[in-house]
C-alpha cells in the first residue's frame, strides 16, 4: 500500500546551489552535482542530482532527471524525478515518471505520467507464502 505523500518531508526549493538568470539563452546539456533554479530560455536536455527549479519565465525544450523537480514556468520533454510539483504558471508538455506528483489548479500536464511502485511498499502475501512452501 502507498504511502500517503502528504506525510513526506516538506521539499526546500528555496536552498539551491546555482541559479541561472533570466537573460540566459542555453543551447546545450546541463550536468551537475547539485540544486540548480533555471529562469532562462534552454534547448538541451538536464540532468541534476539535487532539486531542479523551472522558473516562472522560464522555458526549457529538453528532457529533465533531478531528484525533485518544481515547474513554475514551461517544460517541453520528459521529465523523470521523485516529486514533481507543477505550481498554477506551470506547463509541461510531455511524459512524466515520478514517485509522487502534485498539480495546482491551474497548471498544465500535457502527456502521461508513470508513477513508479512505492519501494516501501507491503509485500505481496503471495509473495510470502511461496517462500513458505
Amino acid at each position: 500500500m502507498r504511502k500517503d505523500t502528504a506525510t513526506k518531508k516538506k521539499l526546500n526549493y528555496e536552498q539551491v546551489d546555482s541559479i541561472v538568470s533570466g537573460e540566459v539563452v542555453f543551447v546545450g546539456d546541463i550536468t551537475s552535482g547539485n540544486s540548480m533554479r533555471f529562469e532562462g530560455n534552454m534547448r538541451g536536455n538536464v540532468s541534476v542530482s539535487g532539486n531542479f527549479i523551472v522558473g516562472r519565465n522560464a522555458l526549457i525544450t529538453g528532457d529533465i532527471k533531478a531528484a525533485n523537480v518544481h515547474v513554475i514556468g514551461t517544460v517541453d520533454g520528459n521529465i523523470d524525478c521523485e516529486q514533481l510539483k507543477i505550481l498554477s504558471t506551470g506547463k509541461v508538455t510531455g511524459d512524466a515518471t515520478v514517485d509522487s506528483i502534485i498539480i495546482d489548479e491551474g497548471a498544465f500536464l500535457v502527456g502521461k505520467c508513470k508513477t513508479r511502485e512505492d519501494k516501501n511498499e507491503d509485500p505481496n502475501i503471495e509473495d510470502i507464502l511461496n517462500v513458505v512452501d
